[in-house]
């Protein structure tokens, strides 16, 4: 293209652009403003963090200067005595001055550390400076904490409980054990029946509280002479590793004191033992050969079984010698047609033993047609041609009117 072409060229789009104007849009001016305004905040929260690093640094500097200060020890003092031997040492912080520790000219080193009070005075004390790792002295060799001293910090130091345990402690101090108070009340209706008898309970996890009634009523009733002794079992090995049947019987723990603070020690022992249990059904009847055997003289056997739970060691039934009264503690969580597990009264009725909720007391060769219980808020009736107990739609306790009809 030649230079006059050219110039026609660049003449007409000189001419375009003058009388080009694009279409006004307010939307374009905003758009802008949100970008200046996010770039301005960026640049604010860069300075800002920068600002932070560097407060941080300087307070660390200001706080661990890296000087050779004196250091200082907190030590538990809820027996002064043992620390200082002469006046009484408030519960403060002890500085120990460690420029007091120097070697001799012979080379021997200084016996007692001289210890400054926070308070002024000046005492000498048999503290003598041990296995501190954070002192950096230029002394020879040195002597650990006294053992005393060793124990007093070990005790200070809190013991952490899981949730069950601290239940379990808070349930035998208090004597709160919920709503539910079926091992209480069954005790007190029938216990005098049963003399020389066995607890043998389930101390899983969901059975604390059932568990924990117990010592509450021996509180209550701590002259009855009927309880011989209580085995509490959990279903695992001295592991912790569940059991099997055919296999050892696992894990029992044996109490024959009805004092809650000479029992509480075995039951978080208990506790921890069960962590590791996922097993539903549990060995209730080895458990009850083994308190058969502990107390050879007892005459009855109560046992506090976990009605969601069925029974893993029915096999092992027919070596039971004395009856079995089973407490029913619980329902049968969502399967609402049982009132119990069957497991549950095949022990009772096989061992000429009885059954209990939190109101009621049968046994299973006296049931009749017009027999009815209370399982939680439900209420079940007996059904003879069914051999079971049958869920009822009442919300009360059903009665029998004209021999077939219930109201």
């Amino acid at each position: 293209m030649s230079e006059q072409d050219d110039k026609l060229l660049h003449d007409w789009v000189r001419q375009s652009l003058t009388t080009y104007r694009p279409d006004y849009d307010p939307s374009d001016w905003a758009r802008v403003q949100r970008m200046l305004k996010r770039r301005r905040w960026w640049r604010r929260g860069a300075v800002g963090i920068l600002a932070l690093f560097i407060l941080g640094l300087l307070r660390w500097l200001v706080l661990y200067p890296v000087t050779d200060k004196p250091a200082t020890v907190t030590v538990p003092t809820d027996k002064p005595k043992q620390l200082v031997n002469s006046a009484p040492v408030r519960t403060e912080s002890l500085v120990i001055n460690k420029s007091i520790i120097r070697r001799s000219h012979a080379g021997r080193k200084t016996k007692l550390p001289f210890v400054a009070h926070s308070s002024g005075q000046h005492q000498w004390s048999a503290l003598r400076i041990t296995d501190i790792p954070f002192l950096r002295t230029s002394t020879t060799r040195i002597k650990p904490l006294s053992t005393r001293l060793t124990e007093q910090i070990h005790r200070s130091q809190p013991v952490a409980f899981s949730k069950e345990e601290t239940a379990i402690s808070r349930q035998m101090t208090d004597g709160d054990f919920g709503d539910d108070s079926t091992s209480y009340q069954i005790l007190t209706r029938n216990l005098r029946r049963w003399p020389d008898a066995v607890i043998v309970c389930d101390l899983t996890s969901s059975m604390y509280p059932y568990t924990t009634q117990l010592f509450a009523w021996f509180k209550k009733n701590a002259r009855h002479p009927s309880i011989k002794g209580i085995v509490f079992f959990t279903d695992c090995d001295s592991l912790g590793l569940q059991t099997r049947p055919g296999g050892p019987a696992g894990r029992m723990f044996v109490t024959r004191s009805w004092e809650s603070t000479t029992a509480l020690p075995m039951l978080l022992e208990a506790a921890r033992n069960t962590v590791q249990n996922k097993d539903d059904a549990e060995n209730d009847v080895a458990a009850l050969l083994f308190a058969q055997q502990e107390f050879p003289d007892a005459r009855h056997l109560i046992l506090l079984a976990d009605n969601i739970s069925t029974v893993k060691d029915m096999a092992l039934l027919n070596t039971v010698r004395k009856p079995v009264h089973v407490v029913l503690c619980g329902t049968t969580g969502s399967d609402t047609a049982l009132a119990f597990q069957p497991d549950y009264y095949v022990i009772a009725n096989q061992t000429n033993g009885s059954l209990h909720t939190l109101e009621d007391d049968f046994t299973p060769k006296t049931i009749s047609r017009t027999t009815s219980i209370r399982v939680g808020s439900r209420y079940y009736r007996y059904v003879a041609r069914k051999n079971r107990f049958k869920l009822t739609p009442f919300d009360h306790r059903p009665k029998q009117f004209l021999g077939f009809i219930w109201l």
